[in-house]
């Protein structure tokens, strides 16, 4: 049977084995356990009612038990949507943490739309909260699809949404049939904060916002609405458009620019102030592809000297012809000349004049004479072919 003494030792050695802290001197640092390193990572996640949420692989990742944090690399996964593939993402890094309560991603941030229009969200880092189907992307964010590419400073993605929530200053351009990164795009949007439905098209932003056409048009408003998948924006009042070359403002109320059509259209009031002059009506088309602006309803033009009603007008500002139809009436102050027609043809000149014609048309035209010998003031109707 053994001695106390030696029974004292023999605990003291079996505790300093167990735990390094029976023995003499100050206590040695326990050195961290060395994470863990997998040859491959596989992470998935799914919905209470089975259905899959998200999947996350990666070739290599080293697995930290104290902090509970995977470092993995060239990471790759897909989210889903209705238990199908809707998101394909990729990164350079991957840094899982709480065991996949919080995912940040970094370096060549790439998310993939796999149906619809194939939007691609692009960015240098992404934070993602996959309890809250959220990720924010801080550091360079920015989206393309087809035929557009957004730039931003901050973006959001609801996952669970579709939806794109973002902070200006935001840039949109759009080329008019497919985006080529080697050639400048036909409109640069500048707007403010907004968001885009991913799913449903719907684009809101606030503004101001304005509009360059790669001809030397622009257009601002006071903020913007519309939807990709139909593609149209409505610009809402105040809004002006600059025509190219220094022809003429035109100001407006809401308006609809369809760009795919490359058309605006309004059905409000206008008033258009020319070189030498004004126009006025309700409502106008603008058709960009042809340089044309309709005037449907109540046209009147005013310039020094002249001025002219219609029910309706067209001006081509490529060639400055302009075509008055209906009803058309011209009033000049010199001699009090009155003339109507049912449709004038006129050109604007290098001084910003218009003048009218009546090729081929009948018109009737009434001069207000002065004072004849007796006293008496007649007006004398005139019929020209």
């Amino acid at each position: 049977m053994l001695s106390p003494s030696p029974r004292l030792a023999l605990f003291c050695i079996a505790l300093a084995l167990a735990l390094t802290a029976c023995r003499d001197g100050p206590p040695q640092p326990v050195e961290a356990p060395r994470p863990f390193v997998l040859r491959a990572l596989d992470l998935n996640q799914r919905h209470p009612d089975g259905t899959k949420d998200w999947d996350l692989k990666s070739p290599e990742a080293r697995y930290d038990l104290n902090s509970r944090t995977v470092r993995a690399r060239q990471p790759s996964g897909v989210l889903y949507r209705d238990n199908k593939p809707a998101y394909r993402i990729r990164a350079d890094l991957a840094v899982v943490l709480d065991d996949g309560a919080l995912v940040v991603l970094e370096g060549g941030v790439r998310l993939q739309q796999l149906n619809q229009r194939k939007v691609l969200i692009t960015g240098d880092r992404l934070v993602w909260t996959p309890s809250n189907s959220k990720m924010v992307i801080d550091q360079r964010p920015g989206a393309v699809d087809r035929d557009s590419s957004l730039m931003v400073n901050h973006l959001t993605f609801h996952q669970d949404k579709d939806k794109l929530v973002f902070r200006g200053p935001t840039q949109l351009k759009r080329w008019l049939k497919e985006r080529k990164p080697d050639l400048p795009p036909q409109t640069v949007v500048r707007s403010g904060d907004g968001s885009w439905n991913l799913e449903d098209g719907r684009l809101v932003a606030s503004g101001p916002v304005q509009a360059d056409q790669d001809d030397g048009q622009v257009v601002t408003a006071s903020r913007i609405a519309g939807n990709t998948r139909n593609g149209y924006i409505d610009l809402f009042a105040p809004v002006r458009m600059t025509l190219s070359e220094g022809k003429g403002q035109i100001s407006a109320g809401t308006t609809r620019w369809n760009y795919v059509k490359q058309q605006l259209k309004s059905d409000s009031p206008f008033e258009a102030a020319l070189k030498k002059g004004r126009a006025t009506g309700t409502g106008f088309v603008v058709n960009q592809l042809n340089s044309n602006v309709i005037v449907p309803e109540d046209c009147f033009i005013e310039q020094p000297g002249e001025q002219l009603k219609a029910r309706r007008c067209s001006w081509n500002w490529s060639n400055d012809q302009v075509i008055a139809d209906g009803d058309v009436t011209l009033r000049r102050d010199a001699f009090n000349q009155t003339t109507q027609a049912g449709r004038l043809e006129g050109r604007i000149g290098e001084n910003g004049a218009l003048s009218f014609g009546t090729p081929g048309q009948r018109v009737q035209s009434r001069i207000k004479l002065e004072e004849n010998s007796t006293g008496e003031k007649r007006d004398q109707p005139r019929v020209s072919f």
